[in-house]
Protein backbone atom coordinates (compact mmCIF):
# COMPACT_ATOMS: atom_id res chain seq x y z
CA UNK A 1 0.00 0.00 0.00
CA UNK A 2 2.91 2.27 1.11
CA UNK A 3 4.20 1.87 -2.29
CA UNK A 4 1.25 2.71 -4.44
CA UNK A 5 0.74 5.61 -2.81
CA UNK A 6 4.57 6.67 -3.28
CA UNK A 7 3.77 5.84 -6.87
CA UNK A 8 0.59 7.90 -6.88
CA UNK A 9 2.61 11.12 -5.22
CA UNK A 10 5.08 10.58 -8.18
CA UNK A 11 2.94 10.45 -10.80
CA UNK A 12 0.58 13.60 -9.98
CA UNK A 13 3.80 15.54 -9.15
CA UNK A 14 5.53 14.44 -12.87
CA UNK A 15 2.17 14.85 -14.83
CA UNK A 16 2.78 19.01 -15.03
CA UNK A 17 6.70 18.22 -16.74
CA UNK A 18 5.50 16.63 -19.93
CA UNK A 19 2.98 19.35 -20.23
CA UNK A 20 5.91 21.87 -19.32
CA UNK A 21 8.00 20.29 -21.67
CA UNK A 22 5.41 21.13 -24.50
CA UNK A 23 5.17 24.64 -23.06
CA UNK A 24 8.98 25.07 -22.92
CA UNK A 25 9.74 23.77 -26.96
CA UNK A 26 7.09 25.68 -28.20
CA UNK A 27 8.56 29.45 -26.69
CA UNK A 28 11.70 28.55 -27.82
CA UNK A 29 13.03 30.85 -25.03
CA UNK A 30 14.26 30.01 -21.82
CA UNK A 31 13.10 33.50 -20.09
CA UNK A 32 10.55 31.77 -17.98
CA UNK A 33 12.51 28.58 -17.26
CA UNK A 34 14.82 28.13 -13.88
CA UNK A 35 18.03 26.34 -14.15
CA UNK A 36 18.44 25.82 -10.44
CA UNK A 37 15.12 24.76 -9.92
CA UNK A 38 15.47 21.94 -12.82
CA UNK A 39 18.81 20.59 -11.46
CA UNK A 40 16.68 20.69 -8.21
CA UNK A 41 14.40 18.25 -9.34
CA UNK A 42 17.00 16.01 -11.35
CA UNK A 43 18.70 15.75 -7.83
CA UNK A 44 15.42 14.78 -5.95
CA UNK A 45 14.40 12.65 -8.05
CA UNK A 46 18.23 10.62 -8.22
CA UNK A 47 18.16 10.49 -4.41
CA UNK A 48 15.03 8.70 -4.89
CA UNK A 49 16.31 6.14 -7.43
CA UNK A 50 19.60 6.02 -5.31
CA UNK A 51 17.37 5.13 -2.23
CA UNK A 52 15.58 2.20 -4.09
CA UNK A 53 18.51 0.52 -5.49
CA UNK A 54 20.05 0.64 -2.22
CA UNK A 55 17.21 -1.58 -0.07
CA UNK A 56 17.14 -3.32 -3.13
CA UNK A 57 13.41 -2.79 -3.73
CA UNK A 58 13.34 -2.96 -7.94
CA UNK A 59 9.64 -2.86 -8.63
CA UNK A 60 6.99 -0.57 -10.01
CA UNK A 61 8.33 2.62 -7.92
CA UNK A 62 10.96 2.62 -9.33
CA UNK A 63 10.17 2.69 -12.97
CA UNK A 64 7.76 5.70 -12.23
CA UNK A 65 10.99 7.93 -10.46
CA UNK A 66 12.68 6.83 -13.55
CA UNK A 67 10.13 8.08 -16.10
CA UNK A 68 10.08 11.32 -14.01
CA UNK A 69 13.74 11.17 -14.54
CA UNK A 70 13.43 11.36 -17.90
CA UNK A 71 10.84 14.28 -18.21
CA UNK A 72 12.82 16.33 -16.29
CA UNK A 73 16.52 15.98 -18.13
CA UNK A 74 14.30 16.66 -21.50
CA UNK A 75 13.68 20.11 -19.99
CA UNK A 76 16.96 20.27 -18.86
CA UNK A 77 17.77 19.93 -22.55
CA UNK A 78 15.22 21.91 -23.73
CA UNK A 79 16.47 24.70 -21.81
CA UNK A 80 19.70 24.78 -23.04
CA UNK A 81 18.58 24.72 -26.73
CA UNK A 82 16.32 27.34 -26.02
CA UNK A 83 19.35 29.48 -24.04
CA UNK A 84 20.76 29.07 -27.52
CA UNK A 85 18.37 30.58 -29.04
CA UNK A 86 18.19 33.29 -27.16
CA UNK A 87 21.63 34.18 -27.92
CA UNK A 88 20.95 34.07 -31.52
CA UNK A 89 18.36 36.81 -31.12
CA UNK A 90 20.01 38.65 -28.84
CA UNK A 91 23.04 39.24 -31.21
CA UNK A 92 20.27 39.50 -34.11
CA UNK A 93 18.71 42.37 -32.45
CA UNK A 94 21.73 43.86 -31.32
CA UNK A 95 23.22 43.89 -34.68
CA UNK A 96 19.90 45.63 -35.79
CA UNK A 97 20.02 47.88 -33.42
CA UNK A 98 23.76 48.79 -33.89
CA UNK A 99 22.75 48.97 -37.74
CA UNK A 100 20.48 51.75 -36.95
CA UNK A 101 21.27 54.00 -34.54
CA UNK A 102 24.83 53.64 -36.74
CA UNK A 103 28.36 53.68 -36.09
CA UNK A 104 30.38 56.63 -35.05
CA UNK A 105 33.46 54.79 -37.44
CA UNK A 106 30.95 55.66 -40.37
CA UNK A 107 30.33 58.50 -42.78
CA UNK A 108 27.44 60.47 -41.48
CA UNK A 109 25.58 60.61 -44.63
CA UNK A 110 25.69 56.77 -44.50
CA UNK A 111 24.73 56.39 -40.92
CA UNK A 112 21.58 58.91 -41.74
CA UNK A 113 20.61 56.58 -44.41
CA UNK A 114 20.75 53.52 -42.26
CA UNK A 115 18.43 54.98 -39.69
CA UNK A 116 15.06 54.21 -39.99
CA UNK A 117 12.22 57.08 -41.55
CA UNK A 118 10.46 57.38 -37.42
CA UNK A 119 14.13 58.50 -35.82
CA UNK A 120 15.29 61.33 -38.71
CA UNK A 121 11.92 63.32 -37.94
CA UNK A 122 10.06 61.85 -34.34
CA UNK A 123 6.99 63.45 -33.31
CA UNK A 124 8.38 63.50 -29.73
CA UNK A 125 12.11 62.80 -29.00
CA UNK A 126 13.22 61.63 -25.68
CA UNK A 127 14.90 64.74 -24.31
CA UNK A 128 12.20 67.19 -25.09
CA UNK A 129 10.74 69.16 -22.24
CA UNK A 130 7.22 67.18 -22.71
CA UNK A 131 8.77 63.98 -22.22
CA UNK A 132 11.04 64.82 -19.56
CA UNK A 133 7.96 66.53 -17.50
CA UNK A 134 6.05 63.04 -18.04
CA UNK A 135 9.18 61.06 -16.27
CA UNK A 136 9.48 63.29 -14.12
CA UNK A 137 5.75 62.65 -12.85
CA UNK A 138 6.19 59.30 -13.47
CA UNK A 139 9.63 59.12 -11.06
CA UNK A 140 7.46 60.90 -8.53
CA UNK A 141 4.16 58.56 -8.59
CA UNK A 142 6.69 55.55 -8.50
CA UNK A 143 7.40 56.36 -4.84
CA UNK A 144 3.90 55.32 -4.00
CA UNK A 145 3.50 52.60 -5.94
CA UNK A 146 3.01 48.92 -5.08
CA UNK A 147 5.36 45.81 -6.20
CA UNK A 148 3.40 43.43 -8.12
CA UNK A 149 0.91 45.48 -9.87
CA UNK A 150 -0.23 45.97 -13.54
CA UNK A 151 1.49 48.25 -15.98
CA UNK A 152 -0.12 49.39 -18.83
CA UNK A 153 2.87 50.95 -21.43
CA UNK A 154 1.60 52.20 -25.09
CA UNK A 155 1.33 54.98 -26.92
CA UNK A 156 -1.88 57.16 -27.80
CA UNK A 157 -4.45 54.19 -27.38
CA UNK A 158 -3.20 53.91 -23.65
CA UNK A 159 -2.57 57.05 -22.85
CA UNK A 160 -6.11 57.96 -23.21
CA UNK A 161 -7.37 55.48 -20.75
CA UNK A 162 -9.01 56.93 -17.71
CA UNK A 163 -7.43 53.74 -15.66
CA UNK A 164 -8.54 55.56 -12.26
CA UNK A 165 -12.16 55.80 -13.13
CA UNK A 166 -12.01 52.21 -15.16
CA UNK A 167 -10.76 50.57 -11.92
CA UNK A 168 -12.85 51.92 -9.72
CA UNK A 169 -15.94 51.40 -11.98
CA UNK A 170 -14.82 47.93 -12.50
CA UNK A 171 -14.08 47.56 -8.91
CA UNK A 172 -10.92 46.10 -9.63
CA UNK A 173 -8.82 45.59 -6.73
CA UNK A 174 -5.04 45.05 -8.11
CA UNK A 175 -2.92 47.71 -8.25
CA UNK A 176 -2.87 48.98 -11.99
CA UNK A 177 -0.39 51.95 -13.02
CA UNK A 178 -0.88 54.07 -16.54
CA UNK A 179 3.29 54.36 -17.69
CA UNK A 180 1.96 54.98 -21.42
CA UNK A 181 3.40 57.79 -23.06
CA UNK A 182 1.82 59.71 -25.84
CA UNK A 183 2.83 60.45 -29.11
CA UNK A 184 6.02 57.96 -28.82
CA UNK A 185 7.18 55.79 -31.34
CA UNK A 186 8.47 52.16 -30.87
CA UNK A 187 11.78 53.27 -32.11
CA UNK A 188 11.94 55.95 -29.28
CA UNK A 189 11.08 53.34 -26.25
CA UNK A 190 14.33 52.18 -24.79
CA UNK A 191 14.99 55.34 -22.86
CA UNK A 192 11.82 55.26 -21.29
CA UNK A 193 11.42 51.54 -19.84
CA UNK A 194 13.83 52.37 -16.59
CA UNK A 195 11.25 54.68 -14.83
CA UNK A 196 7.67 53.25 -16.79
CA UNK A 197 8.75 49.44 -16.23
CA UNK A 198 11.69 47.98 -14.29
CA UNK A 199 11.39 50.78 -11.07
CA UNK A 200 7.71 49.34 -10.54
CA UNK A 201 8.40 45.85 -10.62
CA UNK A 202 4.88 44.87 -12.02
CA UNK A 203 3.56 41.16 -11.95
CA UNK A 204 2.16 42.04 -15.37
CA UNK A 205 2.93 44.22 -18.44
CA UNK A 206 0.56 44.95 -21.00
CA UNK A 207 2.20 46.62 -24.28
CA UNK A 208 -0.01 48.28 -27.04
CA UNK A 209 2.70 50.09 -29.48
CA UNK A 210 2.39 50.85 -33.11
CA UNK A 211 -1.24 53.27 -33.38
CA UNK A 212 1.90 55.65 -33.79
CA UNK A 213 4.20 53.64 -36.00
CA UNK A 214 1.70 53.23 -38.38
CA UNK A 215 1.13 57.05 -39.42
CA UNK A 216 3.86 56.92 -41.53
CA UNK A 217 2.57 55.31 -44.56
CA UNK A 218 6.12 53.93 -45.37
CA UNK A 219 6.55 51.91 -42.27
CA UNK A 220 8.60 48.69 -43.05
CA UNK A 221 6.64 45.77 -40.78
CA UNK A 222 9.56 43.66 -40.73
CA UNK A 223 11.50 46.42 -39.17
CA UNK A 224 8.44 46.67 -37.22
CA UNK A 225 8.11 43.62 -35.79
CA UNK A 226 12.37 43.19 -35.36
CA UNK A 227 12.00 46.20 -32.63
CA UNK A 228 9.02 44.80 -31.23
CA UNK A 229 10.85 41.69 -30.58
CA UNK A 230 13.70 43.52 -28.83
CA UNK A 231 11.77 45.40 -26.79
CA UNK A 232 10.50 42.29 -25.21
CA UNK A 233 13.78 41.11 -24.99
CA UNK A 234 14.39 43.67 -22.82
CA UNK A 235 11.51 43.50 -21.00
CA UNK A 236 12.26 39.67 -20.63
CA UNK A 237 15.48 40.30 -19.10
CA UNK A 238 15.30 43.05 -16.76
CA UNK A 239 11.58 41.91 -14.96
CA UNK A 240 9.37 38.52 -14.14
CA UNK A 241 6.56 39.96 -15.45
CA UNK A 242 3.77 37.69 -17.26
CA UNK A 243 3.68 39.81 -20.87
CA UNK A 244 0.78 41.16 -22.43
CA UNK A 245 1.05 42.14 -26.17
CA UNK A 246 -1.80 44.28 -27.27
CA UNK A 247 -2.92 44.93 -30.95
CA UNK A 248 -2.92 47.85 -32.40
CA UNK A 249 -6.33 49.49 -32.14
CA UNK A 250 -7.09 50.16 -35.68
CA UNK A 251 -8.66 48.81 -38.72
CA UNK A 252 -6.30 50.06 -41.46
CA UNK A 253 -4.80 47.50 -43.50
CA UNK A 254 -0.95 48.13 -42.15
CA UNK A 255 -2.14 48.01 -38.77
CA UNK A 256 -3.59 44.64 -39.35
CA UNK A 257 -0.78 43.17 -41.17
CA UNK A 258 1.41 44.22 -38.04
CA UNK A 259 -1.20 41.96 -35.50
CA UNK A 260 -0.88 39.05 -37.60
CA UNK A 261 2.95 39.28 -36.75
CA UNK A 262 2.41 40.47 -33.06
CA UNK A 263 0.32 37.32 -32.88
CA UNK A 264 3.07 35.19 -33.91
CA UNK A 265 5.58 36.88 -32.36
CA UNK A 266 3.58 36.66 -28.79
CA UNK A 267 3.63 32.83 -29.02
CA UNK A 268 7.13 32.87 -30.59
CA UNK A 269 8.29 34.65 -26.94
CA UNK A 270 5.85 33.05 -24.28
CA UNK A 271 3.83 36.21 -24.25
CA UNK A 272 -0.13 36.26 -24.42
CA UNK A 273 -1.79 38.20 -27.39
CA UNK A 274 -4.53 40.38 -26.59
CA UNK A 275 -6.55 41.04 -29.80
CA UNK A 276 -8.46 44.70 -28.70
CA UNK A 277 -9.14 45.51 -32.35
CA UNK A 278 -12.84 44.34 -31.89
CA UNK A 279 -12.79 47.67 -29.40
CA UNK A 280 -13.84 49.70 -32.44
CA UNK A 281 -17.30 47.91 -32.86
CA UNK A 282 -18.24 48.89 -30.02
CA UNK A 283 -20.67 51.95 -29.02
CA UNK A 284 -18.44 52.38 -25.85
CA UNK A 285 -14.77 51.61 -27.45
CA UNK A 286 -13.14 52.76 -24.64
CA UNK A 287 -14.76 50.54 -22.08
CA UNK A 288 -14.95 47.74 -24.62
CA UNK A 289 -11.02 48.01 -24.82
CA UNK A 290 -10.63 48.11 -20.85
CA UNK A 291 -12.95 45.15 -21.08
CA UNK A 292 -10.54 43.12 -23.00
CA UNK A 293 -7.50 43.93 -20.75
CA UNK A 294 -9.22 43.40 -17.74
CA UNK A 295 -10.32 39.83 -18.27
CA UNK A 296 -6.26 39.20 -18.07
CA UNK A 297 -5.48 41.64 -15.05
CA UNK A 298 -7.03 39.79 -12.16
CA UNK A 299 -5.36 37.40 -10.25
CA UNK A 300 -8.59 35.23 -10.32
CA UNK A 301 -10.41 33.81 -13.47
CA UNK A 302 -13.61 36.07 -14.37
CA UNK A 303 -17.04 34.77 -12.73
CA UNK A 304 -20.48 35.31 -13.74
CA UNK A 305 -20.41 38.17 -12.09
CA UNK A 306 -17.81 39.93 -13.38
CA UNK A 307 -19.32 39.07 -16.69
CA UNK A 308 -22.76 40.41 -15.66
CA UNK A 309 -21.37 44.10 -14.46
CA UNK A 310 -18.81 44.55 -17.23
CA UNK A 311 -21.92 43.98 -19.58
CA UNK A 312 -23.81 46.55 -17.70
CA UNK A 313 -21.05 48.95 -17.46
CA UNK A 314 -20.50 49.20 -21.55
CA UNK A 315 -24.34 49.52 -21.98
CA UNK A 316 -25.02 51.99 -19.84
CA UNK A 317 -25.99 55.06 -21.59
CA UNK A 318 -24.97 56.93 -18.59
CA UNK A 319 -21.78 55.94 -18.40
CA UNK A 320 -19.33 58.66 -16.90
CA UNK A 321 -16.16 57.16 -18.35
CA UNK A 322 -15.78 58.75 -21.77
CA UNK A 323 -17.71 57.48 -24.16
CA UNK A 324 -15.89 58.53 -27.82
CA UNK A 325 -14.25 56.55 -29.82
CA UNK A 326 -10.59 55.95 -28.83
CA UNK A 327 -8.40 58.78 -30.73
CA UNK A 328 -7.95 57.79 -34.22
CA UNK A 329 -4.75 59.13 -35.45
CA UNK A 330 -4.47 62.57 -37.51
CA UNK A 331 -4.21 62.77 -40.27
CA UNK A 332 -7.47 61.07 -41.69
CA UNK A 333 -6.77 56.81 -41.24
CA UNK A 334 -8.18 56.88 -45.09
CA UNK A 335 -6.54 59.07 -46.99
CA UNK A 336 -2.69 57.97 -45.08
CA UNK A 337 -3.20 54.17 -46.53
CA UNK A 338 -4.79 54.88 -49.55
CA UNK A 339 -1.68 54.29 -50.94
CA UNK A 340 -1.28 50.45 -49.32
Amino acid sequence: MAELLESTMLICFGLSWPMNLAKNIKAKSAKTMSLQFILLIIAGYIAGICAKFYDHKFNYVLVVYLLNLAVVSANLAVYFINRHYDRQAQTANAALCHELSGNTDQNPNTARALQPAETKAPINPFGSSQGEDEMEKYRELNSITEAGGVVLFGSNTFASLPVGELTQAFRITEPIYNRSVKDIRLSQIESYLKVCLYDLNPRKIFVNMGDVDILDEKVNTDDFISKYEWLLYMIHTKTQAAIYIVSIVSESPTAQRINEKLKTLASQTGCKYVDAVSALESKRPTLRLFELLKVHMRNHPINFADAMEAGALSNHKKANVPSDRLPSPKPDMDAVYAKH
